[in-house]
């Protein structure tokens, strides 16, 4: 890694350090105030692209709200196996800051890995901090778009890793259509010199019961850049039970 890349990577990585330091700071303050929220998921998916199998998947989202900031993080993972042999695993984090500048404009950090052991790659990895716009801000409705510099380490299975510095642009899109049921949508796309990974995905929940819900949801992966042997797109269509912890 030469110095540009390690200055980049470490900026990128001390500013989204930094946030949570100074929302701590801010909950000092008598009038600061924090609202957790979180999720489990657990269901059934139908993968297509370097898998084609039925699994399970489970997901964890957190996210807490106070005074001008937002803080998130997630967790997923899917794994399966036919007839004792494995046939997709893999494992996702992430987590985000968001800080208010106005009503509508927010500055965001951003910090992701993932590790699929069926698309040819060890693990990936990325970093980000930019600026976000919420273009609706309803109270059943929510649509935003980010924009923001970022670097991506990607590892081979072989060992040998790329580098990039990339453009990461995202919309996100949230609609309360009644009382018990939301639909959610989002794009996004990190675009560097070695490869471009767009990811697309929608869903529909509708509440069961008070903490339980049904969750539909269909999502896709597509990579610019592949091993000779893998697809570039990956899609996953769901059915899963959310609890509201």
């Amino acid at each position: 890694m030469n110095k540009a890349k390690l200055s980049m990577a470490t900026c990128l990585i001390g500013i989204f350090a930094s946030m949570p330091l100074i929302a701590e700071e801010q909950t000092s303050e008598p009038e600061a105030k924090s609202n957790w929220k979180a999720t489990a998921e657990l269901g059934f998916v139908k993968a297509s692209g370097n898998t084609d199998t039925q699994t399970l998947n489970a997901k964890l989202k957190a996210s807490t709200a106070y005074d001008s900031w937002k803080h998130g993080v997630s967790f997923e993972t899917l794994s399966s196996s036919s007839n004792d042999v494995r046939s997709a695993e893999k494992y996702v984090a992430q987590g985000k800051s968001d800080y208010l500048i106005d009503d509508r404009t927010y500055a965001f950090g951003l910090l992701s890995w993932e590790k699929d052991n069926f698309d040819g790659y060890d693990y990936q990895a990325t970093a980000a901090v930019g600026l976000g716009y919420k273009v609706i801000q309803e109270s059943d409705m929510e649509l935003s778009f980010e924009l923001a510099p970022g670097y991506r380490v990607s590892e081979f299975e072989s060992g040998n890793n790329e580098e990039d510095g990339i453009i990461r642009a995202a919309e996100n899109f949230s609609w309360d259509i009644s009382k018990t049921a939301t639909f959610d949508q989002f794009l996004n796309t990190e675009a560097g010199e070695s490869n471009t990974i767009t990811r697309f995905g929608v869903s529909l929940t509708s509440q069961i019961a008070d903490a339980l819900s049904m969750k539909v949801g269909y999502n896709l992966k597509h990579s610019s850049d592949v091993a000779v042997d893998k697809d570039k797109t990956d899609t996953e269509t769901s059915v899963t039970l959310v609890y509201k912890l």
